[in-house]
């Protein structure tokens, strides 16, 4: 009989938690940027958005108290040229999943205003459309790992 009370525990937190997921707005999962070196103005910030809803929402704008200005980029490769081009609004549509990774898209954060510390974190607001904002924490990683994400 224990073993089935703990059987039906279980079931009902995974079925809770299904359910519960649909009604939550976007999910920024691993937000991360790699320490800088002295005197480093800009660097890259990596995170995962997920779209757990049945409508789209969009990112206008976004700020940190680290950098004087903070932008979406996306990554263009054209006749081998690579090269990075401004979003002005990300669109995340229904049940969408967006991926910023080393090598392509991803947040630049421009102007730092200190350098970032392994081990240390800060904060991007994402501004969305209908006026709300969410506050994502970026984890700051040992620069050497980088060699591993960037071939």
């Amino acid at each position: 009989m224990r073993n089935f009370k703990f059987f039906y525990f279980l079931f009902f937190i995974f079925f809770y938690c299904s359910a519960h997921s649909e009604n939550q707005n976007l999910v920024f999962h691993g937000a991360y940027t790699f320490e800088t070196y002295p005197g480093q103005k800009a660097c890259a910030v990596y995170v995962s958005i997920f779209n757990n809803t049945k409508k789209k929402f969009t990112i206008n704008s976004l700020e940190s108290d680290i950098a004087g200005k903070a932008e979406i980029h996306e990554v263009i490769l054209k006749d081998d040229i690579v090269s990075m081009k401004r979003v002005e609004k990300l669109i995340i549509s229904s049940k969408e999943q967006i991926y910023f990774q080393p090598g392509g898209n991803h947040i630049m954060l421009m102007n730092l205003k200190r350098e970032l510390v392994e081990g240390s974190y800060f904060f991007i607001n994402f501004k969305m459309d209908d006026g709300s904002t969410n506050k994502v924490k970026v984890m700051v990683l040992n620069k050497k790992l980088r060699e591993n994400f960037i071939e």
